[in-house]
């Protein structure tokens, strides 16, 4: 049996504030294929990702094992700091997007796209990515 430290799930917000998230921001969740999911982990503890996860009835969130980041089956890993972590929990029922912008551009929040940047616009994540503040240009290469 695998003993959980509190540190490693205290640091992720809750399961029903992803949740919650994902609800306020419709707009960006609403055109995610079913099976997309986006992980977020605390870069001092990596044993746990938070995941949104995509599906017919909408978008679900759950803690699970961070085995790494191919094991983790997402099309996106968070790897936030302790720093960013606490504003990202802090901005769950609001301006979340806000904090995980400013956590990557400052270099607090690493973005790991896991799939080439075609294969997540065809999968429904354009306007996802573009809330984060990645806009590209030009063909998919």
């Amino acid at each position: 049996m695998t003993t959980i430290a509190a540190t490693d799930v205290d640091a992720l917000p809750a399961p029903a504030a992803w949740r919650a998230a994902a609800a306020h921001h419709a707009e960006l969740f609403a055109p995610l294929d079913s099976g997309v999911r986006i992980a977020l982990v605390a870069r001092t503890a990596p044993s746990r990702m938070l995941v949104w996860e995509a599906d017919d009835a909408g978008v679900d969130a759950r803690i699970e094992p961070f085995a790494g980041y191919s094991a983790s089956a997402a099309d996106i890993v968070l790897a936030a700091d302790d720093e960013s972590l606490s504003g990202i929990r802090a901005s769950v029922d609001g301006r979340l997007f806000e904090a995980l912008r400013a956590g990557i551009r400052s270099g607090h929040v690493v973005c790991y796209m896991l799939k080439r940047r075609c294969v997540l616009e065809e999968r429904g994540l354009d306007d996802l990515l573009d809330a984060l503040g990645f806009a590209f240009m030009g063909a998919c290469r």
